[in-house]
């Protein structure tokens, strides 16, 4: 029971900290997700179709997936610890979206705090971005039926082109000026929200969603695909 309402207890700012610093430390794998990236992949997993395990999750923010790299605990206790400090993240970040959507912020790195010397930082929210692109990717085809939903589509156009606009030529003119990427970044809040409500939904009311073709879903599935990887 006590380890149940320690899930309830937001991260304070020194446990932020301190996991901020576990990721950034020599004990994780070289491309282990900072803190940022965590946030945005948290969040879209606890927004998606459906759940996803810990146990399948975890090992995505120690490597990107094409490796099984794991980090270097101390002892067993710290593993618990570092994991709990992850779960309550998360679930403090799906108890905003739900209980109190309008204080929902992504937690991202100030463009400063991000360079510290290194002009190769990603630009601003990018980390944040990615991770959340990340954990669509966790349920590829299950996401399809927001893609296909008008208004739904549009909600992932900052994400998408925060995520993907440095690389890819389609969202390009979205982000090549300050102006227009901070315009971006002031949408992902609201978006944010909005697809997790979607969602919601959906798994309040699944018959009403079960129609459509699943041959079409998965042909545009696999269009949408090559932005996830």
């Amino acid at each position: 029971m006590a380890e149940m309402r320690a899930l309830d207890e937001p991260l304070s700012d020194p446990e932020l900290d301190e996991l901020e610093g576990f990721l950034a430390s020599d004990l994780v794998p070289q491309d282990c997700m900072d803190l940022e990236m965590l946030d945005g992949f948290l969040t879209a997993i606890v927004s998606g179709p459906d759940n996803v395990q810990p146990s399948e999750w975890l090992p995505q923010v120690w490597s990107d997936g094409a490796r099984s790299s794991n980090p270097v605990f101390a002892d067993n206790e710290q593993a618990q610890h570092i994991l709990g400090l992850m779960l309550r993240h998360m679930v403090g970040i799906q108890r905003t979206l739900d209980e109190s959507p309008t204080r929902f912020r992504p937690l991202l790195y100030m463009p400063d705090e991000k360079a510290r010397g290194n002009d190769k930082s990603p630009p601003e929210a990018s980390a944040w971005c990615e991770g959340y692109m990340a954990g669509v990717k966790m349920r590829n085809d299950e996401w399809q039926p927001l893609y296909d939903a008008a208004d739904a589509r549009d909600w992932m156009f900052p994400i998408e082109a925060l995520a993907f606009g440095d690389q890819e030529a389609e969202f390009a003119e979205w982000v090549d000026d300050s102006e227009k990427r901070a315009s971006l970044v002031d949408e992902l809040p609201l978006a944010s929200v909005l697809i997790y409500r979607f969602w919601l939904e959906r798994r309040k009311s699944p018959e009403t969603h079960e129609g459509g073709n699943r041959r079409e879903r998965r042909e545009a599935a696999r269009k949408n695909r090559h932005r996830l990887h």
